[in-house]
């Protein structure tokens, strides 16, 4: 909690209030309740790394900006009237200024990594994520209620989408820490990224008790995601699968499609998601016995399903 608190500190000193509508969406931001994983992900990576400054608070708040404009920019796209169970900003006060607030937010944090030391491999870190957002955005309105979306395709929309930040917080983490090898710590957030994007496809079809989120919201939406793309790998079923998926009535396709939900379909992606959590653990383990080593041991056990 302590780490969120400084956090939040900080977000609340780059977020400047110009107009009165972006100290709403700062109150946003800060008070909306998010979990923080990715300015989280980067403080637990730098202590992991040893790292002894204080920039991670800095750059962990950064990370957040982006989260949230992306999240500003996402609920214009998909049309949302709500953000964490409450009206969202487009909602409130119309796209166009929701869309101009996200890109308030963008250019806070990017002016203030302007300002820290390595601003230079930071403003390229960050900025390649902004332009990876855009395109994964693009890529998924392109093959938005598309059954011939393909798993290559999908975990491209994910990598750009999710991977591309929480790839970006560990490689930021591993770069404060003056650590050589980069790419290694990038592509360990950006393999993050994708599992905690399979487990919440995962959860939408095969939701565990207390998890509080309804089920299958992603097939009610016309949207192609990891249980159903391996559904359609399958072959035998596809036919009737493409059938189900055009269906207008999604309450009625819904319950034709339980019956392919086999408990072999739930069981092959727990054990992806098993293998995921395990690959990430065996990297976590190379580093020291530290606090942070066990805390993300902990709960990175804690993403199995």
């Amino acid at each position: 909690m302590a780490n969120i608190a400084a956090f939040n500190r900080k977000l609340d000193a780059i977020i400047r209030e110009d107009l009165p509508v972006l100290k709403k969406v700062k109150k946003f931001v800060i008070q909306s309740g998010g979990k923080r994983i990715r300015p989280l992900l980067h403080y637990h990576t730098c202590a992991l790394l040893e790292y002894q400054g204080k920039v991670w608070q800095d750059v962990g708040a950064i990370g957040e900006l982006i989260h949230a404009a992306s999240l500003l920019h996402d609920d214009v796209v998909d049309e949302s009237k709500t953000r964490r169970g409450q009206p969202s900003t487009n909602a409130l006060h119309g796209n166009k200024t929701a869309v101009l607030c996200g890109d308030y937010l963008l250019a806070c944090g990017l002016d203030h990594l302007r300002t820290l030391p390595g601003s230079q491999e930071l403003l390229r870190i960050f900025t390649v994520v902004i332009r990876k957002l855009a395109v994964g955005e693009l890529l998924q309105l392109q093959w938005e209620s598309n059954i011939r979306l393909d798993r290559k395709t999908y975990e491209q929309i994910i990598h750009c989408k999710t991977g591309a930040l929480f790839g970006a917080m560990t490689e930021s983490a591993a770069l404060l820490a003056a650590h050589s090898s980069l790419k290694e710590y990038a592509r360990f957030g950006e393999e993050l990224g994708l599992l905690f994007q399979l487990r919440d496809d995962y959860l939408d079809y095969f939701p565990g008790k207390g998890d509080g989120k309804p089920a299958f919201q992603d097939f009610k939406r016309g949207l192609v995601t990891f249980p159903f793309l391996l559904l359609l790998e399958e072959r035998k079923n596809r036919k009737e699968l493409v059938r189900l998926f055009a269906m207008e009535d999604r309450e009625a396709a819904l319950e034709e499609l339980m019956p392919f939900l086999t408990t072999r379909v739930q069981k092959t992606l727990a054990i992806s998601i098993e293998s995921k959590v395990h690959e990430a653990m065996h990297f976590v383990r190379r580093h020291p016995p530290l606090p942070a080593r066990a805390l993300l041991i902990d709960q990175l056990h804690a993403l199995q399903v």
